[in-house]
């Protein structure tokens, strides 16, 4: 069976059902990066300011864990992407396999599943009958029904990986901006905290429209967990930089 077996039937192919799609994978990515390069950036602007660093250092070092960050998280996103894809193909591999070679016990499971639907036994035999002269659509059926797979939606590695770096870079740049326009990392340190925080409700309240929630509620629940870990993080800069200086 080719690991890049496609089927006809997928909801996000019919004309007038354009919502359907990968949006959660896309919306997932954005959040996860934006909010990891966000809150990571913070506390190590934050630890660097307490520390007493120059402006120099403070824009050397964060600039260059941002580029790890961006790399590390994009590498990632595509390696446990390409892992998952893969396992999932397997899956269709071994039903494929399973449906060869023992047609009977594959029937009766579909049975079992199309029982739990509500369907009476002459419904099933139907269902089953087209199965038998039709194992393409017995494949499709069975990776749908009892695994839960949609070949058709399997994510991209390569795609994901792109999503990651973006939204990691564009979470990481807010806390930096006011230490590069600032002649003091000390004192840019307000504005530091004040764009992050707009940055984080900006993206909840972005994502409301995706979700159905209130702008609003969204946007304060992304700020109280970004303030929440970047909190964590400020503070083990707080107790950690004296030790270095």
């Amino acid at each position: 069976m080719d690991s890049e077996v496609r089927f006809n039937v997928h909801p996000q192919d019919y004309a007038d059902e354009t919502w359907h799609g990968n949006g959660a994978t896309t919306i997932r990515q954005m959040v996860f990066g934006v909010n990891d390069g966000l809150v990571a950036t913070v506390g190590l602007v934050a630890g660097l300011i307490f520390a007493g660093s120059s402006k120099n250092i403070v824009l050397g070092a964060t600039l260059a864990a941002i580029i790890a960050a961006v790399s590390s998280m994009a590498l990632g996103s595509y390696l446990s992407t390409q892992a998952e894809v893969g396992y999932q193909r397997a899956q269709i591999r071994r039903e494929q396999r399973e449906i060869d070679e023992q047609p009977e016990e594959e029937l009766r499971e579909m049975r079992q599943i199309y029982r739990g639907y509500g369907l009476d036994e002459p419904e099933i035999e139907i269902f089953l009958s087209h199965f038998k002269r039709d194992k393409r659509l017995w494949l499709q059926l069975m990776l749908r029904d009892e695994l839960g797979l949609l070949p058709e939606a399997f994510e991209s590695p390569w795609k994901n990986a792109g999503l990651m770096a973006m939204a990691v870079a564009a979470g990481s740049l807010p806390p930096l901006v006011p230490v590069l326009w600032s002649s003091s990392p000390r004192g840019a340190f307000g504005w530091v905290l004040a764009l992050s925080a707009m940055t984080a409700f900006g993206l909840g309240a972005v994502t409301a429209r995706s979700t159905g929630r209130r702008w609003w509620r969204a946007g304060l629940s992304f700020l109280m967990v970004a303030a929440i870990a970047a909190a964590i993080g400020m503070g083990a800069g707080h107790l950690i930089a004296p030790l270095f200086s």
